[in-house]
């Protein structure tokens, strides 16, 4: 028998949980790693957070073997080059150098970094819905909505590392509902999951509607009431389905991917919704464009980011 492939560790740094995984090769069919999956709710203080990953990687590496490389997926907007997290608003980290801060706490192995939307791109181009098909792209569709592109098995960053960052181009005109980036009418903002709670408070003030039935506080809510005929429901769903409709559109247009994915919470939960999104953007673009593109289920679920991240952690320590 041949000698195992040195281990690296995968780091899905989430808004709430932060999930770690060790792994020899690239993901190809799904993503199964060595071992189980380990995680702890993620700490607002950067210093724990360290802490924590230290102690993990200690508890889960097998006796006698170490992490060569590390690759982790993290909440935007991140400095790929410099490996920072700029300015998290999830987390609350502004200028943290982290791919530093774990290569240190690590040893000094070589530590890759993306923002959670590029590495769960990657994740299901290689090991999931993306496999075989070039351009990709992966838009995860939850309480925000982020984008990823795969062009040549490569993320593409553009200018600013912002490539396909659908979620803050306006809907029409920079005149509505004020988005968390601070600006207005925001793509996001009509179609994810914070802002269609925040619809849903406007549509319905009261905690009670007219009928004494609960009003809908989030936006597996408003899906419902939608589903059940709900008037103002469906209004809020069409104009979220337009929404989501034109960042597709935006990214068929510019790149033209043979695949599209929507995943993320909204995205896995809502299929007839993301179809119906989907489909209405295939019309917004040249007909060409719209003919060769196929939209895929997520496979990879909640792995998508650390799949992505142990892309760019085999990569790293090849």
């Amino acid at each position: 028998m041949g000698r195992a492939r040195p281990l690296v560790l995968a780091i899905d740094i989430g808004g709430t949980k932060t999930a770690l995984a060790l792994t020899r090769d690239l993901p190809a069919d799904g993503f199964v790693p060595v071992g189980q999956i380990a995680s702890f709710p993620t700490p607002r203080d950067p210093t724990r957070l360290l802490e924590l990953i230290g102690a993990t990687v200690g508890r889960i590496v097998p006796h006698g073997e170490h992490v060569v490389a590390v690759g982790i997926g993290a909440p935007g907007p991140v400095d790929v080059e410099r490996g920072f997290i700029a300015s998290s608003p999830n987390i609350g980290w502004r200028d943290v150098p982290v791919a530093e801060l774990v290569a240190r706490e690590l040893g000094g192995v070589p530590v890759v970094m993306e923002d959670d939307s590029n590495a769960g791109a990657l994740g299901e181009a290689i090991a999931g819905a993306g496999r075989e098909v070039d351009p990709y792209a992966y838009l995860p569709l939850g309480t925000g909505l982020g984008a990823g592109i795969i062009l040549e098995g490569m993320v593409l960053h553009g200018t600013g590392g912002s490539a396909g960052e659908v979620g803050h181009m306006a809907v029409g005109h920079r005149i509505g509902p004020r988005c968390s980036c601070g600006r207005r009418n925001c793509v996001e903002a009509w179609c994810a999951g914070a802002g269609l709670a925040r619809r849903a408070r406007e549509t319905w003030p009261a905690a009670r509607r007219e009928d004494g039935t609960r009003a809908p506080r989030d936006a597996a809510a408003v899906f419902a009431y939608a589903r059940a005929g709900d008037a103002d429901a469906v209004a809020l769903v069409e104009l979220a389905r337009h929404a989501l409709a034109t960042g597709i559109a935006a990214i068929l247009a510019a790149v033209a991917p043979r695949a599209v994915t929507v995943g993320g919470s909204i995205g896995m939960s809502q299929r007839a919704f993301v179809r119906a999104a989907f489909n209405d953007a295939t019309r917004l673009v040249h007909r060409s464009t719209g003919e060769a593109v196929e939209l895929r289920a997520p496979q990879l679920g909640d792995a998508s980011v650390l799949a992505g991240a142990a892309v760019l952690a085999v990569r790293a320590a090849s």
